[in-house]
């Protein structure tokens, strides 16, 4: 067995106390977990020891949760077997890329879906760190203790600098603006008067401008690191996060990204794709469960034409659109194409947030039909088709989920389906999965047209639909090929320097002004007495990402969120990078 090492220690003795990551409800999303993963992977030579944190308190290597190593060496005659070195910044959607890697491209999913390469394996050694503790993160890239071509897993949604006016509300108060302006919250109680109300949400900082990096100095830092990484980009910020190339390598986990990598190597930049992951499983229970089913549906024989369950939700307006016409007739020519292909169908639809904003008289969207199994385990692999229509980003995670069970991806043309609404601002998501799956995947682009679309794409053919079938994990390994080669291979562009460029007093002045203008704004004509203009002056709209942020409910977790610029100011003027030449030896 060979060995091939770039950049990273030799891993320790795997620690008995490997972590586990915290549950979440299957159906509630981007919550935040609170440790990081350690899978256990099928194979010959694995060495992976399961077990959870008994104390929060216990630390590793560099001041975070245990470190962990873990290895997947897949036969006894592996070619090469790569040693990497890792830091994990814990959230859900890292977490969900993070299965995908280990379970996809080199563990048990990988074996039952034939995606593995047999000729490669990898030790890590895998530093993670809770939210809570990401400033240690930041204290060791300052030391310079994270080694050259370690991979980093980062979210940028939930590492953007702490907000209310950037931080300038100590000014603001001076300025005589109080608090209870500024938050106008009830997180604790009756009384909604920003008495107890907390900053403002971060992850809802990408509705205020394009450039995410003024507004996050964590990710300024990283890009900034001398040393080069392997960064993986796991948010559903990803599409508006367009980055200065440096020497890193830039992997974007989410299937809205596409048209940033073509982007970022036009520019000369060394960039990578893969998807977001399997929503939900980034637990080790969950884990086992989704490769057990995912066994089982392999061997399940097919009985269901198509099946579907999920939210329908004001700010996913491609689903909202897909359940009006399900509601005004389309659930019945779909339980007659499924009639004649002598299958079942089985849709399920949940979730009314909102929706009152888009039939305020009329019914809500929920439609179902067929259903004889709802909780079946093993539905989407005993299904022809599975619709995946765009949720918070283009298809959540479940096309690659209905692509590793073995069914069918009926997928949204890039946003036709609503006029572009759930595109979110970004460009041509659907680009990769065109490009690798054009004859197999189904692209709607009008969910009226659904049935015949369905029919266009072998829905009644039966030897077609099972050829069609057939192509599903050849599509797979092609995507989990580059993904792997994307995580093995170190980062290749010349050395890159970048500079931040701070705010001078005058431009700070400046952006606190605004601020104190815009929360002392005049009542709206008509508006009700005791509300806050800035408040009720925002109107909300589907196109705004997430599912909470723009709603204009106080609840106790929220507060009230603001949609402006001036309510988050930048904390830099400028970043920028550039490259340099290496010095002569």
């Amino acid at each position: 067995m060979a060995d091939a090492t770039y950049g990273a220690s030799t891993p320790t003795e795997t620690d008995e106390r490997t972590t586990l990551i915290q549950k979440r409800p299957r159906r509630l999303r981007r919550s935040v977990a609170a440790a990081t993963a350690a899978l256990v992977l099928c194979g010959t030579a694995i060495k992976v020891r399961r077990g959870a944190i008994s104390e929060l308190d216990e630390v590793g290597e560099l001041g975070e949760y245990p470190t962990t190593t873990w290895e997947a060496v897949n036969n006894d005659s592996v070619e090469k077997v790569y040693d990497l070195e890792e830091h994990v910044l814990v959230t859900t959607e890292v977490n969900e890329a993070y299965v995908f890697y280990k379970e996809l491209l080199f563990g048990r999913l990988g074996r039952a879906t034939g995606t593995l390469d047999p000729s490669q394996g990898v030790r890590v050694k895998s530093h993670s760190y809770a939210n809570s503790a990401w400033n240690l993160f930041q204290v060791q890239l300052d030391a310079k203790l994270i080694k050259a071509n370690s991979i980093v897993w980062f979210t940028v949604a939930n590492t953007m600098d702490a907000l209310v006016a950037g931080g300038r509300k100590a000014e603001l108060n001076a300025m005589g603006v109080p608090d209870e302006v500024i938050y106008w919250g009830c997180n604790s109680g009756d009384v909604c008067d920003g008495s107890d109300g907390q900053l403002l949400v971060q992850r809802c900082v990408y509705t205020y401008g394009d450039d995410i990096l003024l507004h996050n100095t964590l990710l300024r830092t990283l890009l900034a690191y001398e040393l080069p990484l392997t960064i993986v980009l796991a948010s559903d910020l990803d599409c508006k996060t367009r980055l200065p190339v440096t020497h890193h390598k830039i992997v974007y986990a989410g299937d809205s990204c596409q048209e940033l990598v073509e982007e970022y190597r036009s520019r000369g930049g060394d960039a990578a794709w893969f998807p977001q992951g399997y929503e939900g499983v980034v637990t080790d229970s969950a884990v086992d469960a989704l490769v057990e089913n995912v066994e089982a549906s392999l061997e399940a024989e097919k009985d269901t034409l198509l099946s579907y369950a999920g939210s329908v939700l004001f700010r996913k307006p491609s689903r909202v659109r897909l359940g009006e016409w399900a509601i005004s007739g389309g659930i019945e020519e779909m339980e007659q194409l499924a009639a004649k292909a002598s299958l079942k169908l089985d849709v399920e639809s949940y979730g009314m947030y909102g929706m009152d904003r888009v039939h305020p008289e009329g019914p809500e969207v929920t439609w179902t039909a067929g259903i004889t199994d709802e909780d079946s385990d093993t539905l989407q692999g005993r299904s022809y088709y599975v619709l995946s229509p765009a949720g918070d980003v283009w298809t959540s995670g479940r096309m690659i989920e209905a692509l590793t069970f073995g069914a069918i991806p009926v997928v949204d043309e890039t946003y036709k389906t609503d006029n572009g609404v759930s595109a979110k601002g970004c460009k041509d998501p659907a680009l990769r999965w065109r490009q690798v799956a054009a004859d197999t995947f189904v692209f709607v682009d009008d969910w009226a047209k659904l049935p015949e679309t369905l029919i266009q794409n072998d829905a009644l053919d039966v030897e077609k639909r099972a050829a069609r079938v057939s192509r599903l994990h050849g599509v797979l390994r092609r995507v989990a090929d580059d993904a792997r080669e994307a995580i093995i291979r170190p980062p290749s562009h010349e050395k890159t320097v970048c500079t931040t460029v701070d705010l001078s007093d005058d431009q700070r002045q400046q952006l606190v002004q605004q601020a104190y203008d815009y929360y002392t704004q005049p009542a709206l004509e008509g508006a009700p007495a005791g509300g806050m203009p800035w408040f009720d002056a925002f109107v909300d709209n589907p196109a705004l990402p997430g599912n909470v942020c723009g709603s204009k409910d106080l609840g106790a977790s929220e507060g009230a969120l603001c949609f402006d610029e001036a309510c988050a100011l930048p904390t830099a003027a400028s970043f920028s990078c550039k490259a340099v030449d290496e010095p002569t030896v």
